[in-house]
């Protein structure tokens, strides 16, 4: 019913808390998809992310009301994982070509060229996809008398990385305030030691945290090995799991739970983003 009034809310005209609410989630939706590069419309995308979890939660009451409930879970959790596992995968990529993305900026502007002939430079000598189609996107808009400002504001609200974030303010506000290329380049050096310190900074600390991840999957591996262990050893210790419904349908299922938010906590806590 929740699903179903919200498609209604959707596609009706809704009041007028409704409509902000629409609104907000509308928005937060739109701008996850264009920062994941999914051409979708938001609409339909957050109709599918309610209405996951009533579908998935139907077909697990088919077999029990565990299965039901974990299949909500993951109804919920799957699309929002899924675009942001895309997300963070292509922005960390992205992310490691934001130092010849700058070189290249600044290459262009050095030879006397212009804003809009650094950009083509830049485009040239990039090889990730998705630099390649936000660079394209700034000098499309262009050339069709689109101030280049305002291509790199919308291109920078989409950046969820750092140092490709600077990068796109600083020509941002280069081009929004017309400085002239030699203050512009002025800039772009003073930016370019300060993202080679956070690189530098970045991988340090991910070095210094790979062996925490590796002690992270390893007390992952040690519970569950456990369980196979007495499983095949000495199956009668297990009898509470297997033959009562507090077993089956509370403690296992539990135990699964935790396990894996475990994991994700931790995970969450050693990850350091750049």
């Amino acid at each position: 019913m929740a699903v179903l009034s919200l498609g209604l809310a959707i596609s009706a005209t809704p009041s007028s808390d409704q409509r902000r609410w629409l609104d907000a989630l509308l928005e937060r939706s739109r701008e996850r998809l264009s920062q994941a590069r999914i051409a979708a419309n938001p609409r339909t995308y957050l109709i599918l992310v309610f209405l996951a979890p009533v579908v998935l939660f139907g077909i697990g009451w088919m077999q029990s009301p565990v299965l039901a409930l974990a299949g909500a879970v993951a109804g919920l959790l799957i699309p929002r994982i899924y675009v942001s596992s895309l997300v963070r995968a292509q922005s960390q990529r992205s992310e490691a070509e934001a130092p010849h993305l700058l070189q290249a900026v600044l290459a262009g502007l050095v030879a006397g060229g212009t804003y809009l002939d650094a950009l083509r430079q830049a485009k040239l000598s990039c090889s990730d996809a998705w630099l390649q189609q936000d660079l394209d996107l700034v000098i499309q808009r262009f050339l069709l008398n689109t101030p280049l400002y305002e291509s790199l504001s919308e291109v920078r609200n989409r950046t969820t990385t750092r140092n490709l974030g600077l990068i796109w303010e600083t020509l941002r506000i280069a081009t929004e305030n017309h400085l002239p290329t030699e203050r512009a380049r002025l800039l772009l050096l003073e930016l370019s030691s300060t993202v080679q310190f956070n690189l530098q900074l970045a991988n340090e600390v991910r070095a210094r945290s790979t062996g925490q991840r590796a002690q992270i999957w390893l007390l992952a591996v040690i519970v569950p090995g456990m369980f196979l262990y007495l499983r095949l050893m000495s199956p009668q210790l297990l009898t509470v799991l297997d033959d009562t419904l507090i077993g089956r349908y509370l403690l296992f299922p539990l135990a699964i739970a935790l396990e894996l938010g475990g994991i994700a906590l931790s995970l969450r806590i050693a990850r350091f983003e750049a």
